[in-house]
């Protein structure tokens, strides 16, 4: 063998060598060779800069990458709707640190919803289109912050639809002064809001502004694009552990979905987004929705007009 050709069974990556050893238990995902899914996890350490303590946490995490991979497809394949698994930023993490990161606590009971008007309802409806929308923020890895971040955007929101004057509001002051000490341990969205919604959420998204809800954020770790509706035992609507913000609804096809802001970067997902399937609840998504309240006191609440 000449001194520039390497034998498959070894690949170099940062420095650190390895052989062709699967780490132990691990399960190649069906339909790609050992040397596929090295070439891959090769490609995502580049991707996202990752770099490991040694070479025995690299294979470590080689292997959650597998796993990874595994479960990506399952959910590729049962899934519903148009939405696409894959690779992501998350797929050498194990599932008991990506909660840790992003969980949220489960939500207390609600109290009734304020009457909504009646109607026919638009068959679409995206703020983002009226510029009701700040930017995709990122919460970062070291605090569990998504209850605060969806508040405050869902406060930023209705500021701007009911009095046209764009606000970018203080996360850090929503954690500081949060009254339950929950902070960047993880804590309720409600803690953030005087008055809370529970039902007719596409209503009130269209005639009032956008909202925040909890789901379960199990198929988001694996969420690239596309509508979402994975099956239920893959994405229990009563395992909920992460708060976003719901900005919109639509179609495609005759398939309605939610438009939803998150809180893990423009980079992830749809640019920051994520579309899941309108509908028998999906990932738990119309539990607990909650909402301020934004008007000016005494006065009567605004008419407002959600762009299509």
């Amino acid at each position: 063998m000449g001194p520039g050709v390497w034998s498959p069974c070894l690949l170099l990556l940062w420095g650190w060598s390895w052989g062709c050893a699967l780490p132990a238990g691990s399960i190649l995902p069906p339909g790609l060779s050992k040397a596929e899914v090295t070439r891959m996890f090769k490609d995502f350490m580049i991707q996202f800069n990752r770099t490991y303590r040694s070479p025995a946490e690299q294979q470590r995490r080689f292997g959650i990458f597998m796993q990874s991979l595994v479960t990506a497809q399952q959910l590729q394949e049962t899934e519903l709707g148009t939405g696409q698994y894959g690779v992501t930023r998350f797929s050498d993490w194990t599932d008991e640190e990506f909660r840790g990161v992003f969980q949220s606590h489960p939500p207390p009971s609600m109290a009734q919803a304020p009457r909504l008007p009646r109607g026919k309802l638009p068959t679409s409806c995206d703020w983002r289109k009226a510029g009701a929308v700040t930017a995709v923020r990122n919460q970062g890895m070291e605090c569990r912050s998504c209850w605060a971040f969806a508040a405050v955007s869902n406060i930023e929101s209705l500021w701007n639809i009911h009095f046209h004057q764009p606000r970018n509001l203080s996360v850090q002051e929503v954690l500081d002064c949060s009254w339950c000490g929950a902070g960047c341990n993880g804590g309720y969205v409600w803690d953030a809001f005087t008055t809370v919604l529970r039902l007719q959420i596409a209503a009130h998204v269209a005639s009032q502004g956008p909202i925040t809800v909890t789901l379960n954020s199990a198929a988001m770790k694996y969420y690239k694009r596309g509508i979402s509706q994975p099956l239920v035992k893959n994405c229990s609507p009563d395992q909920l552990d992460h708060v976003v913000l719901l900005v919109g609804y639509g179609a495609v096809n005759e398939r309605q979905f939610w438009i939803i802001k998150n809180s893990w970067g423009d980079h992830w997902g749809e640019q920051g987004y994520y579309r899941l399937y309108r509908g028998r609840n999906a990932c738990g998504v119309s539990k607990f929705p909650v909402t301020a309240i934004v008007q000016r006191l005494g006065a009567p609440g605004s008419k407002v007009h959600c762009p299509s």
